[in-house]
């Protein structure tokens, strides 16, 4: 698998760094906490190699870096993908990041392994969900999309006093995004392909 993300920086990163810690102590059977901190932009079972790079290339040379606002901490519950309650800190609405998202995922169609996105169907009920996983092998491309920094997903997490300290605490980071990481991914172990800089 590989995954396209915007990493924290400076206050932001420690923030999510904090809450990770928070919810490895206090849960030991959570899931996600150990990931590195990250905003996944796609995330798919691709063919990478040189051509894959290339293409990504091309688009994000011509992108200037901008910001992003992380405002609101809030859950997923009963996420189906995660298999518990997810915590996470929304990123507010930012058309520049959505058409980055479309932009990413129509380049990188023609590597998508098919087979293995076929079997990803069985737990998708929602139409949305499936219509973007078809064309292109994420769910979440499109306006349906929540950019957000996942901390962590604990099953019954949302009954917990850790959660509820976590919604309600009011925040908000201004990030400027100068690099786009990719990451070639097995379960939770996360490896570094490469930093793409946007354009100065």
């Amino acid at each position: 698998m590989i995954g396209i993300f915007i990493e924290p920086r400076k206050e932001l990163k420690n923030y999510i760094k904090k809450w990770k810690e928070n919810i490895q102590q206090s849960f030991s059977n959570s899931k996600l906490t150990s990931h590195p901190s990250h905003s996944t932009i796609y995330y798919s079972d691709i063919t990478f190699n040189r051509d894959t790079l290339k293409e990504l290339s091309e688009i994000l040379k011509k992108i200037k870096p901008f910001k992003i606002i992380a405002n609101k901490n809030d859950v997923f519950s009963d996420d189906k993908l995660a298999g518990g309650d997810t915590i996470y800190i929304a990123i507010k609405k930012n058309r520049k990041l959505h058409r980055l998202q479309v932009q990413i995922a129509e380049k990188l169609k023609p590597f998508l392994n098919k087979k293995k996105v076929k079997k990803k169907k069985i737990i998708l009920k929602n139409k949305i969900l499936l219509k973007s996983l078809k064309k292109y092998g994420y769910p979440f491309v499109g306006d349906h999309w929540k950019p957000h920094f996942t901390i962590s997903s604990v099953k019954n997490g949302n009954n917990s006093g850790v959660f509820k300290n976590f919604i309600k605490e009011k925040i908000k980071f201004e990030n400027r995004v100068e690099y786009i990481s990719v990451w070639k991914i097995s379960g939770n172990q996360h490896n570094l392909i490469k930093r793409f800089k946007l354009k100065n």
